[in-house]
């Protein structure tokens, strides 16, 4: 019988097993393929034709994680040797994912029209990056995670500069790409010396590896430090978040949607796989960096959205305070399980309130430039009163007021803290979060401002499509629904954090 790698052939192939574990992931990549191809026969003026194929094909996706989320089952299980898992924590995250990009897809047709940008490639490329995102979230070995790492990185590296003539775009593209690449070096380096010291690259394996007793090992523990930088970048954590408002500002507001969101969901939930599963017999070593690196998020991200007087810099600075937050939960999720259920809640909800966030600025985004000035808010209510509205909700959420689900996001991670006996870690959060409402209250009061007579409207606000309306309706209702519902996002969560390790021991 023919041998690969000392196994029988037939023992080396995939089945059909491993197939039907990334059947989300094969029908957004093939949607991916497709729509490359469409673009050469689709006329410029039928692009929305592209929009809706890609819809389609995020529908599809997401009803297959759906489907997987009960054929998986409770434990999970990991397919292509180990290397992908097949588990309800995936099948959660890509949901999110997926929701994030069908989202974006909604807003994008108008906004890139206005702008001058609705080229072909741009919803290729959101598949692509969005190929990467679910690949990542379900990852269970270090090979995987970095080629995911690096298929949305370069997606969305393309996507910052989209707007070609524009040199606040390509400076944009520019700074993410060369920090980007710093980060990917650092978290490459920590991979090499994790496999150095264990002999694995799948995370159950590595796991085992770093249970058995023995002496400390300060390779390993570099490793993870230097793992955690990487990560660290990735959901723009402080100090590793110098990218981040720049890049927002200066990409396209459509694409600066759907990073500000999929990217941090997708990175945080392979944090949660690798460092709170395989690496959680090394708590006592990683988890006074993670706790310093959560205080200084959200100080650096509350304290900087104070000053700032761009929409787009001031949501950036709030996401990275927000990372803080969802750090929180991994930083004690070894401890207690409720840190991980928190830190899953918290994605879910964030994603839902700052895309949410982000469509309202994408809608009002008129021919010229991007809504980023405060300025360019006041007086909204006056003129679009419903997306004021949705936009005053969002912020509301983001800076934790009852009712919404940021509230309890934060109430969940705060708990997780304290039940860890880490309350001086829950007071740094309560107390920088008291700070963001300065800030929230600051943009949404501008809202509800008029202007003085014969003062000029310095910005025109289109008029909102049925997609873009659609999109900020849906996302004010799913903030409305998770700040309500928590119950049954609870036990969604619970069940997705059950088993985050198929294959461990």
């Amino acid at each position: 019988m023919s041998m690969i790698a000392g196994l029988p052939l037939a023992t080396a192939t995939p089945g059909g097993g491993d197939l039907v574990g990334l059947l989300p992931e094969v029908i957004v990549a093939v949607g991916f393929v497709a729509l490359m191809l469409m673009d050469l026969v689709v006329p410029p003026s039928r692009r929305s034709w592209l929009a809706g194929a890609t819809a389609a094909v995020l529908a599809g996706a997401f009803a297959m994680s759906v489907w997987g989320w009960f054929d998986a089952g409770p434990a999970g299980r990991t397919v292509y040797f180990g290397a992908v898992a097949y588990d309800r924590l995936s099948a959660f995250v890509n949901c999110v994912v997926l929701v994030s990009s069908l989202v974006t897809v909604m807003i994008s047709p108008g906004y890139l029209n206005r702008r001058g940008l609705h080229h072909g490639e741009y919803y290729a490329l959101l598949l692509a990056a969005t190929v990467g995102m679910m690949l990542l979230d379900a990852a269970t070995s270090l090979m995987v995670i970095f080629l995911a790492i690096e298929l949305l990185s370069i997606s969305l590296y393309i996507l910052s500069g989209f707007a070609r003539d524009e040199e606040r775009s390509q400076e944009a593209a520019i700074k993410y790409l060369l920090l980007g690449s710093f980060a990917s070096a650092f978290m490459l380096f920590g991979m090499a010396l994790v496999y150095g010291e264990t002999g694995h690259t799948q995370l159950a394996q590595i796991a085992l590896a770093m249970s058995h007793p023995g002496p400390l090992d300060p390779l390993l523990v570099g490793g993870v430090i230097l793992m955690f930088v990487g990560f660290a970048f990735k959901v723009s954590a402080a100090p590793f978040h110098f990218w981040t408002p720049d890049v927002y500002q200066g990409a396209p507001v459509a694409v600066t949607t759907f990073m500000s969101v999929a990217t941090k969901v997708a990175a945080f939930a392979v944090l949660i796989r690798v460092f709170d599963d395989a690496f959680a017999s090394y708590y006592a070593h990683w988890s006074s960096v993670v706790i310093a690196v959560a205080i200084i998020s959200m100080v650096v991200g509350n304290l900087a959205a104070l000053t700032q007087t761009s929409v787009k810099r001031m949501l950036a600075y709030s996401g990275i305070a927000q990372a803080g937050y969802i750090l929180i939960g991994v930083a004690v999720g070894v401890a207690v399980p409720l840190g991980v259920q928190g830190a899953l809640y918290y994605l879910a909800a964030y994603a839902v309130t700052n895309i949410g966030a982000f469509a309202v600025v994408t809608v009002m985004s008129g021919h010229g430039e991007d809504l980023d000035s405060y300025d360019h808010l006041r007086g909204l209510w006056f003129r679009r009163p419903y997306v004021a509205a949705a936009l005053g909700f969002f912020l509301l959420s983001l800076g934790g007021f009852p009712v919404t689900a940021g509230f309890f996001g934060k109430f969940l991670v705060f708990a997780a803290a304290i039940a860890a006996h880490n309350v001086a870690l829950a007071i740094w959060g309560i107390g920088t979060s008291a700070v963001s409402i300065f800030y929230y209250l600051r943009v949404a009061l501008l809202m509800f401002q008029r202007r003085e007579e014969g003062e000029e409207q310095p910005y025109a606000w289109p008029r909102t499509s049925l997609l873009g309306g659609g999109a900020v309706a849906a996302t004010a209702a799913g903030t409305l629904i998770l700040g309500t519902a928590v119950p049954l996002l609870l036990t969604v969560v619970q069940l997705a954090q059950a088993g985050t390790l198929p294959g461990a021991t």
